[in-house]
C-alpha cells in the first residue's frame, strides 16, 4: 500500500521531473499520457518541486555530503475497494493522507504531493525534507535516520488505516486488508510476492552484467577495425614514397618499416584482448541460457502471482459478502477472537480436514473447551459439545495408532 525510499541530494531534480509530468518522453511506458490531465498537485502554490527542495534545504542545517539522504519519498496506492469508487472519493483519499503526512513529518518540510492517474494503479507521491530538531546546536537539521525511525515505520501503516477510517466515511476495508483473509493465503501470498520481486532483481543485475559485456565486445572489435586500417594507410603511403618524380625517397621505408612494427605488436596485443574476450563470448553464451531459464521461471512466477491476486481479490468480495449479510441480516457487528478460533475448528471437523498431530488436535480441543465455558459464546453449546467429543475420539485414534508402530509386528 505505502513505501518509503530515501534519497540524496542527486536524486532530485529526476525524481521532480517523474513526479511533475515535466517531459513527453517517458522511460515509464505503463504511462497513459491520454489521462494526465487527471492528475493532480495537492501543493499548487504556483511553485515547484525542486524550488521548494532548496528553499527548505536553505532554512535547517544540512551536511555538504553527496550521500545524505535529503530528501524522503512516500508512495501510497489506491486501496482495491476505492478502484471502482467515483473520482471525487479517490481525490478525497489522496487529500486524507497528504493532511496525514504533513501532520507526521511537518507540513513545512513538504516539498511535492502528487497524485498520478495515468499509470495502472492511482498513486500518491509524497516527498519531504526530513528535518529534526537539533538541541545542543539548538537548529533544525537533516537527518532521514532520526526522523524515519523503525518506530515510526513499524507504526506508520497502522496510524495512516485508522486516520483515514476516522477521517472518511465511506472508507470501511482499511489499507491493512490482508487481514481479512485466512492466514495461509496472507503467507503463501507474500512468499510468492518475494520470489517474484527476487527474480526480477535477479533478472535486472544480468541483463545489466549483458550490456556491460556486449559493450567491451564492441570497443574490441572497434580497436581491431582501427589497427587493420592504419596499416593499409602506411603500406599505400610507403608504396607512394618510393615513387616520386625524383626517383629518391624523403622517407626511409627502415623508418615505415619500424613503425609499422610497432603497429604489429598494438595489434598482438589487441588480438590477445580479442582472446579474452572470446572467453568473455563464452562466458556471456552461459549467462544468456541462465537468463533464458531466469525469464521462463519468471514468466511462471507471473502468472501464479497473477493468479494469487485474482485469488484474493475474490476471496476479499467474498469477506465483504460475508460481512455485509452478518451486520445487514444477523445484526452481528464483531466477533470475538475465541469464537473465531472454535469456528475454524469446527469447519474443519464439519468437512473432514483431520489432523493427524496429537499436539494439534490437543489445541483444537483446548480451543473447544474455551469457548464452551465463555458463557457470552454465540456457538450453540450442543455444536460445541458434539465437536469435544469428535476431538476426544480423534486423540484416542492418534495415540492408539502410534502405540502400534512402536510396539512393531508380534512374533
Amino acid at each position: 500500500m505505502a513505501h518509503l525510499k530515501k534519497n540524496t541530494r542527486g536524486a532530485v531534480p529526476g525524481l521532480a521531473v517523474h513526479f511533475e509530468r515535466k517531459t513527453d518522453h517517458h522511460t515509464n511506458k505503463e504511462i497513459d499520457v491520454s489521462k494526465s490531465y487527471l492528475n493532480q498537485d495537492l501543493m499548487a502554490d504556483g511553485s515547484d518541486m525542486l524550488s521548494r527542495f532548496n528553499e527548505r534545504l536553505n532554512d535547517v542545517y544540512c551536511m555538504k555530503r553527496d550521500d545524505v539522504k535529503a530528501l524522503a519519498t512516500w508512495i501510497v496506492t489506491l486501496p482495491e475497494e476505492l478502484t471502482e469508487a467515483p473520482y471525487e472519493q479517490q481525490s478525497a483519499f489522496f487529500e486524507a493522507t497528504t493532511n496525514f503526512l504533513n501532520d507526521r513529518y511537518g507540513q513545512e518540510n513538504a516539498v511535492a504531493a502528487v497524485v498520478h492517474y495515468d499509470e495502472t494503479t492511482p498513486h500518491l507521491h509524497y516527498a519531504f525534507v526530513p528535518v529534526v530538531f537539533d538541541a545542543k546546536k539548538a537548529r533544525d537539521k537533516v537527518s532521514a535516520k532520526e526522523v524515519l525511525t523503525r518506530h515510526d515505520l513499524q507504526t506508520f501503516h497502522e496510524d495512516l488505516d485508522q486516520y483515514l477510517k476516522k477521517m472518511l466515511p465511506f472508507y470501511e476495508q482499511g489499507i491493512l486488508n490482508n487481514k481479512t483473509l485466512p492466514f495461509e493465503n496472507v503467507a503463501e501470498i507474500k512468499r510468492y510476492n518475494d520470489q517474484f520481486n527476487a527474480l526480477k532483481n535477479e533478472l535486472a543485475d544480468i541483463e545489466d552484467n549483458i550490456r556491460a559485456k556486449q559493450a567491451v565486445l564492441q570497443i574490441t572489435a572497434q580497436a581491431l577495425t582501427e589497427v587493420d586500417l592504419a596499416e593499409k594507410q602506411i603500406d599505400a603511403f610507403k608504396q607512394d614514397l618510393s615513387k616520386n618524380l625524383f626517383g629518391k625517397t624523403v622517407l626511409k621505408p627502415d623508418d615505415l618499416d619500424r613503425f609499422k612494427s610497432v603497429l604489429a605488436t598494438m595489434k598482438k596485443a589487441t588480438l590477445q584482448s580479442q582472446h579474452e574476450t572470446e572467453e568473455v563470448k563464452q562466458t556471456l553464451g552461459q549467462v544468456k541460457a541462465q537468463l533464458a531459464d531466469i525469464q521462463a521461471d519468471y514468466q511462471n512466477l507471473k502468472e501464479t502471482h497473477q493468479a494469487l491476486q485474482k485469488r484474493q481479490r475474490e476471496q476479499q468480495q467474498m469477506d465483504y459478502a460475508m460481512r455485509d449479510m452478518l451486520k445487514n441480516d444477523y445484526g452481528v457487528n464483531s466477533m470475538k477472537t475465541s469464537d473465531v478460533k472454535a469456528r475454524y475448528v469446527l469447519y474443519k471437523l464439519d468437512h473432514d480436514e483431520l489432523t493427524k498431530n496429537k499436539k494439534t488436535a490437543n489445541s483444537w480441543l483446548n480451543t473447544l473447551m474455551i469457548a464452551r465455558e465463555d458463557p457470552d459464546t454465540k456457538i450453540t453449546p450442543t455444536r460445541l459439545d458434539w465437536g469435544i467429543e469428535q476431538l476426544k475420539a480423534l486423540i484416542n485414534r492418534i495415540i492408539e495408532l502410534t502405540r502400534d508402530i512402536f510396539k512393531g509386528p508380534s512374533l
